[in-house]
């Protein structure tokens, strides 16, 4: 993607991020259900979607991050729906959430590995890693491995419990990354990680516990419509509006 549209590693990033991923849990949901495409007859979609916005972008002059969160939640969405049939029994392939995560870690930690050794010259920096081909591959395996690990967590220990406990692991994830406790680009997918996990155990409780009783649709409403506002009305000042820098 172009520089210009690339948003700066910021509290804003994170917030959204973890806004992204609740919204994305909800609209993954709700998409494969109310859609009647199933978990993955709406995946071709998906990525008619993504290519769409990818080159899109490339054509944009104007300095915004828009395209950026755009292909963020298009693709939270299909995670939702990848990690959904490969855990499921009923519906999937029924493979073990620990075993799953496991593997889902490793590909994630393997592709941070690739990251980190064609971005040397950005390794410390509070910046996005390059945006290529690797870089969304990993946010999609980081996405299904949110709502897997986020799943195994609500059978665990209930939806409440895993929401507040996955809450308190994100910020001590917020905290070790601005403190640079692990080698970046490792520290920043973790944290990205850490952020997709909590997205899907704040995302479905609030749309399935039984003190809001909001249900699904309105949930998906709610949390799109608070991403979308956050973005707006939280202006990003340590965005770099550059020149055109594809990656």
């Amino acid at each position: 993607m172009q520089a210009r549209h690339l948003p700066a590693i910021t509290p804003r990033y994170w917030a959204a991020i973890t806004l992204a991923s609740i919204f994305g849990t909800n609209m993954g949901d709700f998409y494969a259900h109310e859609s009647g495409l199933g978990l993955l007859g709406g995946l071709p979609i998906l990525l008619a979607l993504f290519v769409a916005a990818y080159v899109a972008e490339r054509f944009d002059k104007l300095s915004h991050d828009a395209w950026y969160w755009a292909c963020i939640i298009i693709l939270r969405t299909g995670a939702t729906n990848i990690a959904d049939y490969g855990a499921s029994t009923k519906r999937g392939l029924g493979i073990d959430r620990l075993v799953f995560s496991a593997g889902l870690f490793v590909l994630i930690g393997l592709l941070a590995w690739w990251s980190s050794r064609a971005d040397r010259a950005t390794q410390s920096d509070k910046t996005l890693p390059k945006t290529g081909a690797v870089y969304w591959v990993a946010m999609l395996a980081a996405g299904v491995f949110g709502t897997v690990f986020g799943d195994y967590f609500e059978h665990a220990i209930g939806e409440g419990a895993a929401a507040i406990l996955l809450s308190g692991v994100l910020v001590l994830a917020l905290v070790a990354y601005w403190r640079d406790a692990l080698p970046a680009p490792y520290l920043y997918w973790a944290t990205i990680a850490t952020a997709r996990t909590t997205g899907t155990a704040l995302g479905d409780w609030l749309a399935e516990n039984d003190i809001l009783k909001i249900g699904l649709p309105v949930c998906t409403l709610a949390s799109g419509t608070v991403f979308v506002a956050l973005l707006v009305l939280w202006r990003d000042r340590g965005r770099v509006d550059a020149a055109p820098a594809l990656s």
